[in-house]
């Protein structure tokens, strides 16, 4: 394919990306253009096969369903490109300071090299002219390295404060990838951090673990008759009441669309199904409203299933059960929880697995950024 004929493609690309977002109503910003590109160049099936089954099923994409698409496709992408503009940033701050220690080793080997000549010339009894001219220059060479010290202090200052915004910078895209924009609770990322963690310590320490699965019930309702705004209103007022009425040990995420996953460290099933069941009481206590006008919406219900989790046996299970237990809970009738307890048969089948060490290691990574 010559220049032109890629050129010529990659503007068809860009005005199909463009017509399909008017299409669907999203405004042509970066990360939406950058999807719906990625998109029509078919450069990721991923994304590609995502993006069909979203329109298969919504005719369109709503902002939130965009911005999760970007952040699992894109994202890391962005992310890298954050790591190699802190890596550049930082090895230019090391470059500086060392050029200023080699001045100063530099100036120390002559001031070293000054002083063993005035010692010298002390020594062979001079006349009290050649004993000035030796104070003088060494006095000299003291002003120099007093200088170049000053500006070592100066330069190292800076590359500190360098350092500390790039550090921060940092940080901050750590914590981005880990937090889902539209209810600012964990992501799936997030969450699987927390799982390896949690995981390995309840079954070092031999405690209880207990996972939560919850699903708002019609949620599509929600989205096919008031639209996607009220949607997300609906996701963030779940996300916050969630939080709320759970205590500062316990992990919350949001598991993907309209899921939501809750690990409760130190805690026995028979305990999650009362907090489970807590959180669905609250929950439909509250009423959405159309905030333009007032107009009350309805309340929102969930269906939860919950689970125990059994030392070393494979998190997939673990996960599975409680998916389980949420299935049935919205097979039999939602706005209710289901427990799952595998029989005895079923927990002598649970292989044991041992803990993936790298995953920990980046869990904790997170952690500490």
């Amino acid at each position: 394919m010559t220049r032109d004929e890629q050129d010529h493609t990659a503007d068809d690309w860009a005005q199909q990306a463009l017509e399909r977002l008017r299409q669907d109503g999203l405004e042509p910003m970066p990360e939406n253009f950058a999807v719906y590109y990625k998109y029509f160049s078919g450069a990721d099936p991923n994304l590609k096969m995502a993006m069909d089954l979203l329109f298969d099923k919504f005719g369109s994409l709503s902002q939130q369903q965009c911005t999760e698409l970007f952040q699992i496709h894109l994202g890391l992408e962005a992310e890298h490109r954050v790591l190699q503009q802190t890596n550049t940033a930082i090895e230019s701050e090391l470059s500086k300071v060392m050029g200023v220690i080699d001045q100063s080793l530099t100036g120390a080997t002559e001031y070293n090299q000054t002083l063993n000549s005035f010692s010298g010339t002390i020594q062979a009894a001079p006349t009290m002219d050649e004993i000035r001219g030796a104070l003088t220059k060494v006095a000299q060479e003291t002003r120099v390295m007093v200088d170049q010290n000053k500006r070592l202090q100066n330069q190292l200052a800076k590359s500190t404060e360098q350092l500390t915004e790039v550090r921060y910078s940092l940080d901050q895209v750590r914590k981005d990838s880990l937090v889902d924009p539209l209810t600012e609770i964990g992501n799936r990322k997030y969450f699987n951090n927390e799982l390896a963690r949690a995981t390995l310590e309840a079954s070092e320490n031999k405690t209880d673990l207990a996972l939560l699965m919850i699903d708002i019930d019609h949620f599509k309702k929600f989205n096919d008759n008031y639209g996607h705004l009220i949607g997300d209103q609906v996701l963030r007022l779940v996300a916050h009441t969630l939080v709320e009425n759970l205590k500062g040990r316990d992990i919350i995420a949001r598991y993907g669309g309209e899921e939501f996953v809750i690990m409760l460290p130190q805690t026995r099933v028979g305990d999650a199904e009362k907090v489970a069941n807590q959180l669905r009481n609250v929950l439909a206590t509250k009423q959405i409203q159309r905030k333009r006008t007032g107009e009350t919406l309805g309340i929102v219900t969930i269906s939860i299933g919950v689970t125990g989790y059994y030392p070393h046996e494979d998190p997939e299970g673990f996960i599975a059960r409680a998916d389980t237990a949420l299935y049935e809970a919205k097979e039999t009738g939602r706005n209710k929880v289901v427990v799952r307890i595998p029989s005895a048969e079923e927990v002598l089948s649970l292989q044991p697995v041992l803990p993936d060490e790298d995953k920990v290691k980046d869990a904790d990574v997170a952690q500490v950024w």
